[in-house]
């Protein structure tokens, strides 16, 4: 019988340890502050910098939670995060400042005023592969052709049909709205004859497809000059592909770069936001992003401002007022 006894209460015991662990991990959870972050395809650089803003929050801002949402892209992005009270995302700085004002894509709906810039993530190269064997050789040959350019909805894709716009050639080749690794794979496949991609550097998805076939870039600085698609654009400025981006096996070209950018929804409380910029930008922090990819390195104090097309959120603003950087009259905080 004592036996009987023993054996019941140690799983008596037991049973009270499960719930008080249970009540206690449901206290925690209730004292977290549970937010999305959008990023973006499969094999891209949104995806990789929400997953990196992810890790300076668990590590280091206790009170948010944060969880990874794929998407489509930019567009989406910005309307997502403008509707969701709880949401950060990647975006282009372009998205940013025409969501915002609604303009071009968002020129049928509501401006998404609460939208506020957090910080600069990375610059973004206009990459646009082709078969090393191709005759697609300028940007003007793509007539006719089949394009993969993006998701639908993407920055991307918005991208190429605003420079072929600038070009006249919109509506004169078929674009294929895939993007990320399965954009790569139409142009590895011979399903389009070129592959067109705002994305960092280096970018695995490209990687990959270099390790299968010979690939070559198109120079898109050149017709971006000819068209006048700077002063239409100014969110986008010349470069050029770094040095050594895919281990020689691309020659570098003159092309288009737009600047990556965080946005927080407006009612994100301000010191989770302040916070997550204050540990993304010290040496450990940094290392976190680096480690998520090497297109972090564009992440620093000096290169943030040059994103700063819209009003910043006030976590945000408290800590580049700390900073000392410069703050233009357009980013400064609105309620």
């Amino acid at each position: 019988m004592m036996k009987k006894l023993n054996q019941f209460f140690a799983v008596f015991c037991g049973l009270i340890l499960v719930l008080l662990t249970l009540f206690s991990g449901c206290g925690d959870s209730k004292n977290k502050e549970w937010l999305s972050i959008y990023g973006g395809v499969l094999g891209g650089s949104f995806s990789q910098f929400a997953g990196g803003i992810k890790q300076i929050a668990k590590h280091h801002v206790t009170d948010v939670k944060i969880s990874v949402v794929s998407s489509s892209g930019s567009i989406e992005n910005t309307r997502r995060v403008n509707e969701n009270q709880n949401a950060l995302a990647v975006v282009f700085a372009s998205e940013s400042s025409l969501g915002y004002h609604g303009q071009e894509a968002f020129a049928n709906e509501e401006p998404k005023t609460n939208i506020r810039m957090v910080t600069l993530l990375y610059y973004a190269y206009g990459q646009f592969s082709t078969l090393a064997n191709s005759d697609v050789h300028t940007f003007e040959d793509i007539v006719g052709k089949k394009i993969a350019c993006g998701a639908s909805g993407s920055g991307t894709a918005q991208t190429l049909e605003r420079l072929a716009e600038a070009a006249g050639i919109w509506k004169k080749f078929t674009p294929i709205y895939r993007g990320g690794t399965n954009g790569a794979q139409e142009l590895q496949d011979g399903n389009a004859k070129g592959f067109f991609w705002l994305v960092s550097v280096p970018n695995d998805a490209i990687i990959a497809l270099t390790t299968i076939k010979s690939i070559r870039m198109l120079d898109l600085d050149t017709p971006a000059k000819k068209y006048g698609f700077y002063d239409k654009y100014p969110y986008y400025f010349p470069g050029k592909l770094p040095e050594g981006s895919y281990e020689d096996k691309v020659e570098p070209v003159k092309t288009i770069v737009m600047p990556t950018v965080l946005v927080a929804n407006k009612a994100v409380s301000d010191e989770i936001i302040y916070n997550i910029l204050k540990h993304a930008y010290t040496p450990e922090g940094h290392k976190i992003m680096l480690q998520t990819t090497q297109a972090a390195s564009d992440m620093t104090i000096e290169n943030a401002s040059k994103a700063f097309l819209i009003p910043l959120h006030r976590g945000a603003y408290k800590f580049w007022a700390e900073q000392g950087v410069d703050i233009p009259e357009r980013a400064m905080p609105v309620n």
